[in-house]
């Protein structure tokens, strides 16, 4: 009985110090926390409101597509068609006004209010939107446009098609120069980004102007 007992005591001892060392290790070395990515917002919503999404936002290329360019476009270029400069503006402004508007988003980023900043970012959500259906397709070709009005609609229906591979562009551009030359690492700041957009949307209004009309 004394061997078994002081057998036990042992075992207990021994337990408790392990107990210890390893309360001891968790204090002072702490796991750290399993980081889970948050959803985005259309991963929080449900299957229904997902659908609803899709379809929608399918509806508006097809129909908006046609209403732009069935109605919208022609009854605009007969109205500012005489006047060269301010018909090609025009023309530019539903897709180069957008890229206008996510340069403004990324000047007041960090900056502005939160409900300026929602606004600003809801002005060039929607804005994208009408952006996108002035891509030109095989349908747009038979419309018949001023010339001005067709080039600024052109250029910034071309520059949705070329939004893309600029932006990779642009991305290998800043890699080079900070990365490479410059020694820095790090992203584009926010005033950065905005004036690459506002450099793309320049460029397709120069290309609305000129190159367009060769």
């Amino acid at each position: 009985m004394g061997k078994n007992g002081r057998r036990k005591r042992r075992q207990r001892s021994t337990q408790q110090e392990r107990d210890n060392i390893a309360v001891i290790a968790a204090t002072r070395f702490p796991q750290p926390a399993v980081r889970t990515k948050p959803k985005n917002w259309f991963d929080r919503q449900s299957g229904g409101v997902q659908t609803f999404i899709v379809v929608a936002a399918t509806a508006w290329l097809i129909g908006g597509h046609l209403i732009m360019w069935d109605l919208v476009f022609p009854t605009l270029g007969k109205v500012v068609g005489r006047v060269p400069v301010v018909s090609t503006v025009t023309g530019w402004l539903f897709v180069g006004g957008a890229f206008i508007a996510w340069a403004v988003v990324a000047f007041n980023r960090g900056t502005a209010k939160p409900g300026t900043a929602n606004r600003l970012k809801g002005v060039a959500w929607v804005w994208s939107a009408v952006a996108v259906v002035c891509v030109p397709t095989y349908y747009a070709d038979g419309v018949s446009l001023p010339v001005d009005f067709w080039a600024g609609v052109y250029s910034g229906g071309y520059g949705v098609f070329a939004a893309p591979p600029a932006l990779g562009v642009a991305a290998l551009g800043w890699w080079l120069v900070s990365g490479v030359v410059l020694k820095r690492k790090g992203r584009p700041t926010n005033q950065t980004v905005g004036w690459i957009c506002v450099a793309y949307a320049t460029l397709l209004l120069v290309l609305g102007s000129t190159l367009l009309r060769v």
